[in-house]
């Protein structure tokens, strides 16, 4: 067969565009549940300050029960019949409970406070005695010049919900008590004494000083500019504020935090990085395990409607070239959620909100809202094709329907063209996907010397002109497969792809970070043209094993083919975590991380998917079910059935 003699796909074959339109609005709903929970968890790091450890586990243990839910369900909804047919109850319910639970799971409290943080120039003021030229830093932190052998001092000033008669932002605002522990990062030269006060205002409070004297000794060890102290550890001032107070310090009436040092020598610079409130270690246990609940009933019904959805798309049409067109379509209108998850981050960090822990409990409200509302359109507007005979085990017991679900699945992994395709997915995406959990950090702490908001900026304008490229991408991958077949395509884009991950890492340029986007458009033919193909591919995959097995299966095939994917994104979720511990990285130290820390992190965004990208072509390379053994498979499928055209496949 030439490159110019293809099967054309006839008109009854032909899906209208009603149909495909709302299975693309249910494609958008998949990729907006998909991608918006990975966008999101590193604020249980960054911004809650969950330990990196944590946050991996949250990533990993869901997608354990989800590994087992997906088969099950795929194998429940392929032998579901309903009036409403044998999918669309389970999208309606799925879109429904998703939404409700992935709005319910963020409404978290913030975990630590960042004095620093939050507009800083705005809210707070810096007081030095020795000399007038001390500023803030981009990234939020404090930068004092000295000269001479005089007491410095550096004052930031905050205010807490009940002193909004003080001069500042009521914005600003946030509840300070139930925050024991103070972390204080810093890089000082020698000094004589470093002492922190909290100053109580005397309009809403008893106007008394509490303080505590530092000594270099005690930073926090192998950080070597990390402090912190229990707040029962500070000491009633008798030199400064009211001396006829009641003797407790009141943290929702401190009307700043001042942080003196003596005995400077010479000239030089004290900067102060950050200054945090931090909750006690029940509290992130406590939310440790809120949040790990929450997550495995948001993946349990993210797997109602997931699984059922995506078989939809596999039986929508028997044509081999049709599937493509479908699966293009759809993820053309799916990739605008990439359009705006990229800029979730920079959307938490603005000063939109207190903190990012707030700006996300916001934000998932959103998210949720989208996902009920819109998820339920394809359970309404889509009509299954009838092609099916009556269920064969009916009235059989759950031991026997079990044996039978577990006998299908042993069978479905013996099919070696679904391996396959389930290998090269598993590399490319969940590499991708590992090696983006570090983007963010790499931006934040190596671009950016720590200021999250530029971070949040770039990682926004990367994001979108990657999803603006995938738009792209997504037609001409369907537009190259119906001319020269999937597997070549596959191959061609995925090596665009690999070109993308190397120059990501010239990129990576603090003198020039926005290099970075030139990477962007080359990065987009990976995850554009995979789920294209990868979709399309899987429906001749199924005619394959109906040829095979006299069953149709789509509904395990999909759930299966998912549950590789998932079970990636667990290792990608834990892996980030594990691999972050080892890199030395350490969100307490904010911008003050090693260069070690930060040259691993690099290598980690960069190699881990163009390794992992470099395999899957390996992979592929050897798949041989073409469109002519596509074709040939139908027209054996249709005789058995005592069909003789597509038309009286396509009711």
């Amino acid at each position: 067969m030439s490159g110019a003699q293809h099967y054309q796909t006839a008109p009854e074959d032909r899906i209208s565009l009603k149909q495909k339109s709302a299975y693309a609005v249910g494609m958008l709903v998949n990729n907006l549940q998909a991608a918006a929970l990975p966008a999101m968890v590193v604020i249980l790091n960054l911004g809650l300050g969950m330990d990196v450890l944590w946050v991996g586990l949250i990533g990993a243990i869901p997608r354990i029960f989800d590994a087992i839910s997906d088969p099950m369900l795929g194998y429940i909804s392929d032998n579901t019949r309903t009036r409403w047919g044998r999918r669309r109850p389970f999208i309606f319910g799925g879109a429904l409970i998703a939404g409700i639970i992935f709005a319910l799971m963020w409404q978290l409290p913030s975990g630590y406070i960042d004095i620093l943080a939050k507009d800083p120039v705005k809210h707070h003021q810096i007081i030095s005695d020795a000399t007038n030229d001390a500023e803030f830093n981009d990234a939020g932190g404090a930068i004092v010049n000295y000269g001479g052998d005089q007491l410095n001092q550096a004052e930031f000033v905050f205010y807490g919900p009940d002193l909004k008669a003080i001069e500042g932002d009521a914005g600003s605002s946030t509840n300070l008590d139930g925050f024991p522990q103070v972390e204080i990062n810093v890089d000082l030269p020698d000094v004589q004494s470093f002492q922190v006060a909290f100053n109580e205002s005397e309009t809403s409070s008893d106007g008394e000083t509490y303080f505590i004297n530092l000594a270099l000794d005690q930073s926090e060890s192998g950080a070597g500019n990390l402090y912190k102290f229990q707040l029962e550890s500070l000491k009633l001032s008798n030199a400064t504020g009211n001396q006829q107070g009641n003797g407790e310090l009141d943290m929702q009436g401190i009307a700043s935090i001042s942080i003196h040092l003596a005995g400077l020598e010479g000239e030089g610079v004290a900067t102060i990085h950050s200054v945090k409130l931090r909750k006690s270690e029940t509290f992130f246990i406590t939310y440790f395990w809120y949040f790990l609940a929450m997550s495995i009933f948001f993946f349990l019904a993210y797997t109602v409607y997931a699984t059922p959805f995506v078989a939809f798309g596999y039986e929508m049409t028997p044509d081999y070239h049709e599937r493509t067109r479908l699966h293009a379509f759809a993820n053309t209108i799916g990739q605008l959620a990439w359009l705006g998850v990229p800029w979730f981050y920079a959307i938490m960090s603005s000063n939109l909100f207190r903190d990012t822990v707030h700006g996300a409990r916001t934000l998932a409200i959103f998210v949720g809202a989208a996902v009920a509302l819109f998820g339920i359109i394809p359970a309404i507007f889509l009509k299954e094709r009838q092609t099916l005979e009556p269920v064969k085990n009916a009235g059989k017991g759950f031991s026997k329907n079990m044996a039978e679900f577990f006998r299908g699945v042993v069978t479905t992994f013996k099919c070696k063209p679904f391996v396959k395709l389930c290998g090269a997915t598993f590399l490319v995406f969940n590499g991708f996907q590992l090696g983006m959990s570090f983007s963010i950090y790499v931006m934040i702490y190596y671009l950016f010397g720590g200021n999250d908001g530029d971070a949040g900026k770039l990682m926004g304008w990367f994001g979108m002109l990657t999803s603006i490229a995938t738009l792209g991408v997504i037609p001409l991958t369907g537009w190259i497969a119906t001319k020269i077949g999937k597997r070549k395509t596959f191959l061609i884009t995925i090596s665009i792809s690999i070109l993308g991950y190397a120059i990501k890492w010239v990129g990576y340029n603090p003198d020039y970070p926005y290099w970075l986007l030139y990477a962007a458009p080359l990065v987009a033919f990976g995850t554009g043209s995979l789920f294209t193909l990868m979709g399309s591919m899987i429906s001749d995959v199924c005619d394959y094993d109906e040829l095979e097995t006299h069953q149709r299966r789509e509904g395990v095939f999909g759930a299966i083919y998912w549950w590789m994917v998932k079970v990636g994104m667990a290792l990608a979720g834990l892996l980030t975590g594990v691999l972050l511990k080892v890199s030395g990285f350490d969100v307490a130290l904010g911008a003050a991380q090693s260069e070690n820390t930060l040259f691993l992190i690099r290598i980690f965004d960069v190699g881990i998917p163009l390794v992992t990208s470099l395999i899957a072509l390996g992979i592929i390379f050897t798949y041989k079910l073409t469109e002519i053994k596509a074709y040939d498979i139908r027209t054996q499928l249709e005789a058995r059935r005592g069909k003789v055209t597509a038309a009286d496949n396509a009711e």
